[in-house]
């Protein structure tokens, strides 16, 4: 099909083709640059399905200056009836055409995945999914940056008025390859991370046997049984993270795009790593919540917002919550309790919100502790060298942390712990021996569900990253 005139602009090459859109490279005259253009193939859309796609394109150009967003520039309508999308020209391939050549390392996955999570999260906040995420639509630059493109605007704006729309069903997530009647939302979207990183360290989509029958019908079926296979190229954090973010239960993975970030972030701690900052707004603003007022301070130094769990949480004092926020149009299954405000900590650098605590998603529960007023005082062995140990200078590594625990009812284990060196701001890493349960918390305490004996270890973790790859404490154990 011949690419339509745009005033302004003058053609240069077609760079990519689908069933909906053919994508072209035009010169912009007015700004002496090259832009890419993703023109409609059919001209004859129905009055309502042109109208939603120059909303959702209106919608995408409010976030597209998040830095791993391709920015859409304009939206409109050529002169034979063409709608077609003006966005930033990305020069490098799409990650799917790297993979398939020579699948990406594990610290490049982590990075690349921590980004794209927060360009998510951002979208979500603005209240858009996506709905198609998967490597061909995650675009590099010639500087090598990564960015999210294809928000699916083309596709379902082209199908027909109530009819279906194209699935990329190798990334999918069980609730959209068998609709159940409810409107997949984030689930859906964490999922479809997962599988991106996946195919990124190996080289081919999930549920795709080499050899194998990868039609459509055979990949639908394995993604309906549930469960990847591992990689086999990950560490044992990253395999069990993935496999549940891609679990078949919704309400078993990470609840927003910010904590699969979060989850990452805490395996590249794991690896000695350094630890990616995913770009959010400053001010977080959670899917279906209303906004905080949380207004940016003057100073170098900001409040920590309020943790919120993740999975299934045990918070140690309920009361600290005042009830669920009003469900939003978007907003993930179950409900989600109203944060309390943020209590200073000092000593966290300004970037503290988006990387200062990790999340080891790999465990049935993880707790993120904030505004614990009632936690176990942290208490120290006194000092042996005359030096005040106890207050945890800067150049004073923390000790080896002595685990205890307590069984506050049938169900629950709270365990708590003392070490030399304390400082304010210093967070906690927790896992049983055998890796399978992992979290973090702010407070020396993490209350775990365990109806029998469990045993768990920590490690302490300074706010400029700095003794996080220390050994793990002996192990603590309660019946």
């Amino acid at each position: 099909m011949t690419p339509p005139v745009i005033p302004g602009y003058a053609h240069r090459r077609e760079v990519g083709r689908g069933g909906f859109a053919t994508v072209h490279v035009y010169y912009q005259e007015s700004t002496d640059r090259e832009v890419a253009v993703k023109v409609l193939n059919d001209a004859g859309l129905p009055a309502l399905v042109r109208e939603r796609f120059l909303a959702e394109a209106r919608a995408m150009a409010k976030v597209g200056s998040h830095d791993n967003i391709v920015t859409v520039y304009s939206a409109d309508e050529s002169a034979d009836g063409r709608l077609f999308l003006v966005l930033e020209f990305y020069s490098g391939h799409d990650l799917k055409r790297v993979a398939d050549h020579e699948p990406l390392s594990v610290r490049r996955v982590l990075d690349v995945g921590v980004r794209i999570a927060g360009a998510v999260e951002t979208a979500h906040r603005a209240g858009i999914l996506h709905r198609d995420i998967k490597p061909a639509n995650i675009l590099v630059n010639s500087y090598d940056k990564p960015a999210l493109t294809d928000f699916g605007i083309a596709e379902r704006s082209a199908a027909p008025a109530g009819g279906d729309v194209v699935l990329s069903v190798p990334w999918s997530a069980p609730e959209v390859v068998r609709p159940s009647g409810v409107e997949p939302g984030v689930p859906a979207e964490v999922y479809s991370l997962a599988a991106t990183l996946w195919h990124l360290l190996t080289g081919h989509a999930p549920f795709a046997v080499p050899g194998g029958d990868n039609s459509l019908e055979a990949q639908e079926a394995r993604i309906l049984r549930g469960g990847p296979p591992p990689t086999g190229r990950a560490p044992r954090s990253l395999e069990a993270f993935l496999a549940r973010a891609m679990s078949a239960d919704p309400a078993a993975r990470p609840r927003t795009a910010v904590e699969f970030a979060r989850g990452l972030q805490a395996v590249q701690r794991e690896l000695g790593f350094a630890v990616t900052e995913p770009a959010l707004e400053s001010a977080p603003v959670r899917l279906g919540e209303a906004l905080p007022s949380d207004p940016v301070e003057p100073t170098a130094t900001r409040e920590r917002p309020p943790a919120v769990p993740v999975f299934e949480v045990v918070p140690p004092h309920p009361a600290v919550h005042s009830g669920p926020p009003a469900p939003g149009p978007l907003s993930s299954p179950g409900s989600r309790p109203e944060p309390r405000p943020a209590t200073r900590r000092s000593g966290w650098p300004v970037l503290a919100p988006v990387a200062g605590v990790a999340v080891v998603a790999v465990a049935l529960g993880v707790l993120l502790g904030g505004g614990n007023g009632g936690a176990p005082a942290t208490s120290a062995p006194p000092p042996t060298d005359g030096q005040d140990v106890e207050a945890g200078g800067d150049n004073t590594p923390p000790g080896n942390p002595t685990v205890s625990a307590i069984r506050v009812d049938p169900a629950t284990l709270r365990f708590s712990w003392t070490y030399s060196a304390v400082q304010d701001s210093d967070t906690y890493l927790w896992r049983t021996p055998d890796g399978a349960l992992t979290g973090t918390t702010e407070k020396p305490t993490a209350d775990i569900r365990s109806a029998g004996p469990l045993c768990i270890e920590v490690k302490v973790v300074r706010a400029n990253g700095e003794h996080a790859a220390v050994d793990w404490s002996p192990r603590g154990c309660g019946t």
